[in-house]
């Protein structure tokens, strides 16, 4: 039996599972799942697993992955929901990551690099640890956006502890550095209107815990807003110059 079927209902686990319908996330978190396409079989490391939701339903395609994290709230969530026979959940700081080399079919990591402090070393242990010619599929902050100010990059870096925003030329410096090729990259969340959007979503990310009830709702609605122009998004997005996020394929060479 499975960790995350022990108890029939959890209050924190289902506030978290609420939390997927923050509209910034969903987008990202769908692309880079597809992008990463696991297998049955292959052996996946996911960088900063924060609650595991994401490992879990990796595991279901009959992959295994181990997700490393140091948050003290969430590892342990990680840990009693969603460790199972092909989930494992440990405690590691990606920065001194100690895993035997070419122990990986891919990798993963769903906006965690922009916080490390030495976020060349966490990609150096990345190649490490990845087979030859494995996947690396990850997002970043990027925060590029045409029109967006130094004062809402700057009041994001802090309230997000962020410690480096990436553009397209940045990164490929640094992976290319770590020993990989971009095979694909993009930005989402572009438009004027994404932007526009994603200042309202800051807005409720900054409601008092009482008026917590109502992000939800809020941010559905965002979701449902932005899906009504998503055509012309993903027409526009291959030539973008700059978003909030980026995202990003790679392989070991």
């Amino acid at each position: 039996m499975s960790a995350n079927t022990k108890k029939s209902f959890s209050p924190s686990l289902f506030f978290r599972r609420l939390s997927r319908f923050n509209f910034r996330r969903r987008q990202e978190c769908s692309i880079l799942l597809r992008w990463l396409n696991a297998r049955p079989g292959e052996a996946i490391l996911d960088v900063g697993c924060g609650d595991g939701y994401y490992d879990a339903l990796i595991s279901r395609t009959g992959a295994r992955v181990l997700g490393i994290d140091i948050h003290t709230r969430m590892l342990p969530f990680a840990q009693k929901y969603y460790s199972d026979e092909r989930t494992e959940f440990v405690f590691m700081n990606a920065e001194e990551m100690d895993l035997p080399p070419q122990s990986f079919d891919k990798v993963m990591s769903l906006c965690v690099v922009e916080h490390f402090d030495h976020d060349e070393m966490v990609l150096q242990h990345i190649s490490r640890v990845l087979k030859p010619g494995g996947r690396f599929v990850f997002s970043a902050d990027s925060l590029s956006n045409l029109g967006i100010t130094a004062e809402e990059k700057e009041r994001h870096r802090r309230r997000y502890a962020v410690n480096t925003f990436y553009d397209r030329e940045m990164i490929s410096e640094k992976l290319a550095r770590a020993g990989f090729a971009v095979e694909k990259m993009r930005y989402i969340l572009h438009t004027p209107f994404a932007l526009a959007l994603v200042r309202v979503s800051w807005k409720l990310d900054d409601l008092p815990e009482w008026l917590g009830i109502i992000r939800t709702p809020g941010y559905l609605g965002l979701w449902a807003l932005l899906q009504m122009v998503a055509p012309f998004s993903r027409k526009t997005a291959a030539a973008a110059s700059g978003g909030l996020t980026l995202l990003v394929q790679a392989r070991k060479i």
